[in-house]
């Protein structure tokens, strides 16, 4: 009842309005749901394209920073009075991929009598491991918990200002630091003067 007198005097209203001002009524009212849409809906276009750029500065920075023997090889070319400088590491083993295995176990119980009236157990023991797999947009992939870096053996350092034994101790001190290694398992040379020369 209420919603039929809610339409008669909605309807009486609009009779009464004159044509310009139902144009102009229907113009800001189109112009306010057109607005209420509007915020509705989130803008995703600009933001896929701040992700993309996003996504390709991590691809670009990871492509640029190299080996860790180029990373290690910039750093250290760094120090005052190194100059150039190269970098040779090896490693005890190689690293060491660590993936979610799905582990199932089952035992078997069997009870035998023998002729002799005695009870005899026997339980077998069977354990299955499986992978666990993650599929990806390139195919069915392992999924890795971890990566364990290997061991490194030993480093090697050659660079142009190590005739310098201040020079050499900052380089041996460095890279102790960057590979957390031991100093006898660091060595630092002199650049030969023509190495790299044609």
């Amino acid at each position: 009842m209420k919603f039929e007198n809610f339409i008669k005097t909605f309807t009486t209203k609009i009779k009464e309005i004159k044509n310009y001002e139902l144009i102009v009524t229907i113009l800001v009212m189109a112009i306010i749901i057109s607005i209420y849409i509007s915020s509705l809906k989130p803008i995703d276009k600009p933001k896929d394209n701040q992700d993309d750029g996003h996504k390709s500065n991590i691809e670009e920075e990871s492509q640029e920073d190299g080996t860790q023997e180029e990373r290690l090889e910039k750093k250290l070319s760094a120090i005052k009075g190194a100059g150039k400088v190269e970098v040779m590491i090896t490693y005890a083993s190689s690293k060491e991929i660590v993936t979610a295995m799905n582990t199932t176990q089952s035992n078997v119980t069997t009870e035998e009598q023998d002729s002799g009236g005695g009870a005899r157990k026997t339980i077998q023991s069977d354990t299955n491991n499986q992978a666990v797999t993650m599929n990806e947009s390139d195919g069915t992939k392992p999924l890795v918990i971890k990566e364990v870096e290997p061991e490194i053996k030993g480093v090697i350092v050659i660079a142009e200002g190590a005739y310098d034994i201040n020079v050499k101790i900052e380089l041996l001190r460095a890279v102790q630091t960057v590979l957390g290694v031991s100093p006898n398992k660091v060595e630092v040379f002199v650049m030969d003067e023509n190495h790299g020369k044609e």
